[in-house]
């Protein structure tokens, strides 16, 4: 959802949360179209169970009113779309489908019926193998790239824990791979850094020096190189992993950081942190 802002699409907002997961909202016209049949031709334990709790998402979650409302009070944009995933919503629809198959006496009819529901899923979202089937290299299910980065970080740093800044995906797919690898840089601040400016203010920051990492190797502005390095210091900041097309590779280099690796299509730079940060797992062997 990092690409999407409140603040930019307005009431527009709820739609393209919508169709950036189900596609074209088919899945709410399915819900919708559910609620309905509920409505007319429920029993009276399914109306008491799904109108109510149906009517109030309505009003609230999916009216694209609320999300702007909202965002004036909180910072919506992260959270806002886990309300696709509310209970009534993924219920409805296959309790409904499953209904209208069961509760046909004839085997001819409960084929039709189930090929015609099976159908309209189908027809109603993106195919799931659309783009082709696409088999995993490792059992990890991560660009081999990305592994050979990891050990090769591992190999150079003295430590066991080496903390590293490294773009976007990499960042993403890093946390979810390597236990050991500490991420400057948290999901938090990405998501933030993609739909939004830094202020001067922010850049001056002490307490967050992540800021002006992110502001020159991502926004690609002119940050002073003494304020970068002394980024690079007070977040312990000890490699950093870019493409090797980098506009900001001169800079690294320029700034004192030393090409440690590369790979097919990156480049790992290394700083020498003056005072290492050594990272030290709680130990919860003993219970008290």
């Amino acid at each position: 959802m990092q690409s999407l802002n409140v603040a930019q699409n307005g009431i527009w907002y709820l739609r393209e949360c919508l169709q950036y997961y189900t596609g074209a909202c088919a899945y709410f016209v399915l819900y919708a179209a559910a609620l309905v049949y509920v409505c007319v031709k429920g029993s009276r334990r399914e109306k008491e169970i799904f109108i109510p709790c149906s009517v109030f998402l309505l009003v609230t979650v999916y009216n694209p009113v609320s999300p702007v409302l909202l965002d004036r009070f909180f910072d919506v944009n992260s959270e806002y779309y886990r309300f696709f995933w509310l209970l009534p919503v993924i219920v409805l629809i296959p309790y409904l489908a499953a209904k209208l198959i069961m509760t046909r006496t004839d085997a001819g009819q409960r084929i039709v019926v189930s090929v015609l529901i099976a159908a309209i899923l189908l027809s109603s979202g993106k195919f799931v193998y659309a783009d082709g089937i696409k088999l995993a290299q490792n059992i990890y299910k991560m660009p081999p790239e990305l592994m050979e980065v990891s050990r090769l970080i591992h190999e150079d740093s003295d430590v066991e824990y080496p903390k590293a800044f490294l773009e976007y995906e990499y960042n993403m797919q890093m946390r979810q791979y390597d236990p050991k690898m500490q991420l400057t840089i948290d999901r938090e601040d990405y998501l933030y850094v993609i739909t939004n400016e830094y202020t001067d203010e922010m850049l001056n920051d002490e307490t967050h020096p992540q800021y002006r990492l992110l502001a020159e190797l991502i926004k690609l502005r002119d940050v002073d190189m003494d304020a970068f390095v002394d980024a690079l210091e007070t977040s312990k900041t000890e490699y950093v992993v870019l493409i090797k097309d980098h506009p900001r590779i001169g800079y690294l280099e320029e700034a004192g950081l030393t090409k440690v690796a590369e790979t097919e299509g990156h480049v790992i730079y290394k700083y020498d942190v003056k005072e290492p940060y050594i990272f030290e797992l709680v130990d919860y062997s003993v219970v008290y």
